[in-house]
C-alpha cells in the first residue's frame, strides 16, 4: 500500500466568501430561494408597521415605506446579480425582469439551473450550503408544492369559483 506523500497533498476547495453588501461574488440557487423568501417575509412584516405609521403620520409613514422599499429592491437585486454570476451570466440580464414573460423565464432559470462548477469569470464558487439553508429551502419547496396542490384541488372541486365570487361580492 503506498504511503501518502506530503508533496502531493490534496488541494482544498477554494470557495468565495459570501459578500452580503456587494454585487460581486456568487450565490447558489438554494441560498437565493431562502434569502429571497426570508427578505420577503421581513418586508411583509415591516409593511404592516409602515401602514401603522401612516395612520400616525402620513409623511413619516410614506417616507419610511419608500426608504424601506428601495432598500428591499437593492438587496433583492444584489442577491439576483450574484445568482446570475453563479450561472456565469452578466447581471445586466436582470433587465429581463422588466419584460412580462421573460421575467418568469429568467426567474425559473435562476431557481432551476445549477451554477457553474468551479471558478468562472465572476470568481470562485460559493461556499456549500449550511444545513439550515438546506432545511429552510426544502420547507419552502414543500410549502410551494402544497399550495399548488391545494389550488388544483380547489379548482377541481369548484370551490375556487365560489371563493372568487364571494371575494368579488364581499360575501361568504
Amino acid at each position: 500500500m503506498p504511503e501518502p506523500s506530503l508533496e502531493h497533498a490534496p488541494q482544498e476547495a477554494h470557495f468565495a466568501p459570501l459578500a452580503p453588501l456587494g454585487f460581486t461574488g456568487r450565490v447558489g440557487r438554494l441560498r437565493l430561494l431562502v434569502w429571497n423568501t426570508v427578505l420577503t417575509l421581513i418586508a411583509m412584516l415591516v409593511s404592516v408597521l409602515v401602514l401603522l405609521a401612516v395612520k400616525v403620520s402620513p409623511t413619516l409613514g410614506i417616507t419610511c415605506g419608500a426608504t424601506l422599499s428601495i432598500a428591499y429592491l437593492l438587496i433583492i437585486l444584489r442577491i439576483s446579480a450574484q445568482r446570475l454570476h453563479d450561472l456565469n451570466w452578466s447581471a445586466w440580464m436582470l433587465l429581463l425582469h422588466l419584460v412580462p414573460v421573460a421575467n418568469l423565464v429568467l426567474t425559473l432559470l435562476m431557481l432551476l439551473m445549477p451554477g457553474t462548477p468551479g471558478p468562472n469569470k465572476y470568481g470562485p464558487p460559493p461556499p456549500p450550503n449550511s444545513q439550515s439553508v438546506t432545511v429552510m429551502a426544502w420547507i419552502i419547496i414543500f410549502l410551494i408544492g402544497l399550495s399548488i396542490c391545494v389550488m388544483i384541488a380547489l379548482f377541481a372541486l369548484g370551490l375556487m369559483a365560489a371563493l372568487i365570487n364571494a371575494v368579488n361580492g364581499n360575501t361568504l
